[in-house]
């Protein structure tokens, strides 16, 4: 039986609020393993690959992390996915999209979202589609380009210390060196992860997961109408 459009309407903007929910709070959730993993990579640091920070984390740590979100970003679209499926078969009718992906409904969805009508008649679910001018869809994802090269520096005041000091108080600083390399990392992961950017920035993992959610609900919406 065809549910009516405002039945229908008001179950696809449920499940887009719910999701954003799951990815809002499974993001996180994962950061401590990376965080493991990372800190890890630090641990097996030699006094030569402090020195030489930028060219270790551009061969070792920015590789490694930027794996790790593809490989979450595919899980997480996988999911989004199989709910939108779900979701649609029980409001519209599993026939109404069968020929469409979820990547396919997305963009569509960002073509609705920055073009001059009102989005599927709620302008106010038309904001934060797009990045630096230019809509972030597929896996355009934070660590492509650039990688984690701020905190290549963020460590350096210690770098004299491991050259001019005895092997005591060489260890520790480079205990203290790697703690403080951690911390830094840790905050710009969870930057790269989680926070929203701008002035043409890459987007964050969870703004791009967003950003398509956000573009699949707008295109239900459409097709509802």
């Amino acid at each position: 039986m065809q549910l009516p459009e405002e039945v229908v309407r008001s179950e696809i903007l449920d499940w887009w609020e719910d999701e954003r929910m799951k990815i809002a709070l499974t993001i996180p959730d994962r950061l401590p393993a990376l965080f493991y993993q990372v800190d890890k990579l630090v641990d097996e640091m030699t006094v030569k690959d402090l020195l030489r920070r930028a060219k270790y984390q551009t061969e070792q740590i920015d590789p490694f992390v930027t794996n790790w979100i593809e490989r979450l970003y595919k899980e997480l679209t996988h999911e989004l996915d199989e709910s939108f499926r779900v979701s649609a078969r029980e409001a519209e009718g599993a026939a109404k999209y069968q020929n469409w992906s979820y990547g396919e409904m997305a963009t569509a969805g960002a073509a609705i979202a920055v073009s001059a009508a009102p989005a599927a008649g709620i302008p106010f679910f038309a904001g934060g589609l797009t990045a630096a001018g230019t809509v972030v869809f597929g896996l355009t994802l934070p660590f492509t380009g650039g990688g984690l090269a701020t905190v290549a520096v963020a460590a350096a005041a210690g770098s004299a210390v491991l050259l001019a000091a005895g092997p005591a108080v060489r260890s520790k600083a480079v205990s203290k060196l790697k703690s403080n390399l951690k911390s830094s990392m840790h905050e710009e992961i969870a930057k790269r992860l989680l926070v929203d950017t701008k002035d043409g920035k890459p987007a964050s993992l969870k703004q791009v997961l967003f950003n398509e959610l956000q573009g699949v609900a707008l295109k239900r919406l459409e097709m509802a109408a």
